[in-house]
Formats: structure tokens, C-alpha cells, sequence
């Protein structure tokens, strides 16, 4: 069976997600990617939007959710991928990955990220 993979990489946010209070108050920055897998329909080889889903909507949902302070990633990344698979249900599938860039664990010299597999 076809189907595409339709991604948003590398999406930056400053967002206010965490456990501890100085991660709500000040923030920290996060980048996201998604990916979804729609069927393929022959409707796009004559250009027909009807093809595919809105690149535009999938950020817009992404961005809501960012903007809305949660302490889990994963809360995150479930109410991101509830969203779109509650508007689109031709969804076959994806993913959501969400990094935090500087978590507040003492030494830690890298990065936090969560991925959603769905």
C-alpha cells in the first residue's frame, strides 16, 4: 500500500512545560517534530488538495499545545496526537518527538526529548 509521510521538523518553541515552578515561570525552549502517515489517493496527481492534509493545521495544533503549560512532554505529545487524529481520520500513524533543550537536571550536558509513536 502507498502512503506519504508528511513531516514538520525542527519546529522552535519558548514554552513554559515542566515540574518545578522556575520551568513555569521562566520557560525553557523546546523544538518538536511531527510525522504523519496518510494514505496515498490518485487525487494528487491531479493536484487536489483534498489529497493531503493542511501543513498549516498540523503547526497550528502543535503550537496550541506548546503554548498550553503541562508537566509532562508526553501529556504534550498524547494531546497533540488526540488532536489530529481526532480531525483527520485517515491518519495511518507517526510521530511526535518533543525536546527540551536545557532540562533542569544538575550536570546534564545534553538534551530531554519524548517521542510518541502512534
Amino acid at each position: 500500500m502507498k502512503e506519504f509521510e508528511i513531516s514538520l521538523a525542527d519546529l522552535h518553541f519558548h514554552a513554559h512545560h515542566g515540574v518545578f515552578s522556575q520551568e513555569n515561570k521562566v520557560g525553557n525552549d523546546f523544538s518538536v517534530t511531527l510525522t504523519v502517515r496518510i494514505p496515498f489517493s490518485e487525487n494528487v496527481m491531479d493536484d487536489d488538495l483534498s489529497a493531503t492534509i493542511s501543513y498549516a493545521e498540523l503547526y497550528g495544533i502543535v503550537e496550541e499545545e506548546m503554548n498550553h503549560p503541562r508537566k509532562l512532554l508526553e501529556t504534550v505529545a498524547a494531546s497533540i496526537q488526540n488532536r489530529i487524529t481526532g480531525k483527520w481520520s485517515e491518519v495511518l500513524g507517526g510521530s511526535i518527538t518533543i525536546c527540551k533543550s536545557t532540562p533542569p537536571i544538575p550536570k546534564i550536558t545534553g538534551t530531554a526529548k519524548v517521542t510518541l509513536f502512534f
